[in-house]
This record gives C-alpha cells, structure tokens and sequence, in this order.
C-alpha cells in the first residue's frame, strides 16, 4: 500500500504527463494546420511518448492497491 503523500505525487505528475500530451497533440495540430506534416509527425509521436508515461504511473498505483485519480488537464495556450 502507498503512502498517502506518495499517491499525491503519483496522482499529480499522471495530470502533467497528460498534460504534456495534451500540449504536443495541440503542437500537431498546429503544424498540420501550416502544412508542416513532418513536425506535426514528430509532435504525435511525442505525445504518445508522454502517454506512455502516463499510464506506467496509472498502473504502479494500480498495481500497489493506489487509487487513481484523475483531474482536469488544462488546456493549452494557443496564442
């Protein structure tokens, strides 16, 4: 079982892991709305990167009797 501070952390860097995707696929769609397929290529494979992370830290809590949490993910600026 995780210590309750422990879960905390888990729990808020699972948010900003999924943020950070939230962030790159926003990226993607921007490059691919200049034509910029190729960055915008780079961008989705980034965010599947962060996803990945993501959901390593959704299982150890899992895994560990945790119970995740999820919370808003802010979107990003587009200016």
């Amino acid at each position: 079982m995780l210590k309750e501070k422990m879960r905390e952390a888990l729990n808020k860097q699972v948010n900003w892991e999924l943020y950070s995707a939230y962030l790159y696929l926003s990226m993607a769609a921007y490059c691919e709305s200049i034509n910029l397929r190729g960055f915008a290529n780079w961008m989705r494979v980034q965010t599947q990167e962060e996803l990945g992370h993501a959901m390593k830290m959704y299982d150890y809590l899992i895994e560990r009797g945790g119970r995740v949490i999820l919370a808003f993910v802010e979107a990003p600026s587009s200016k």
